[in-house]
């Protein structure tokens, strides 16, 4: 298992996409944290297989284009077990 960091940045980050983040996640068995920021960003923690937070950042790119925002950063964390996703 793996853990890592996605920042999302844009002027705009609407609960839909929020949600959208957050559903995929758990599709795909991915647990961990969404927090939204007051910088305009949204700061991801997941935690999965390797396998699965590639599959993960892969849709997350294309979805935050569709919405008009970009993945400003990702960086690899020491695991950290969650329970779901939230």
């Amino acid at each position: 298992m793996n853990t890592t960091q996605i920042t999302i940045k844009g002027n705009t980050i609407r609960a839909a996409l929020q949600q959208a983040l957050q559903l995929k996640a758990e599709e795909l068995g991915i647990t961990g944290t969404m927090q939204s920021n007051k910088n305009n960003t949204v700061t991801l923690i997941t935690s999965g297989t390797r396998d699965n937070l590639e599959r993960y950042i892969d849709w997350c790119a294309s979805a935050a284009r569709e919405h008009g925002v970009e993945i400003a950063e990702t960086r690899d964390l020491a695991f950290k077990a969650f329970y779901r996703f939230s």
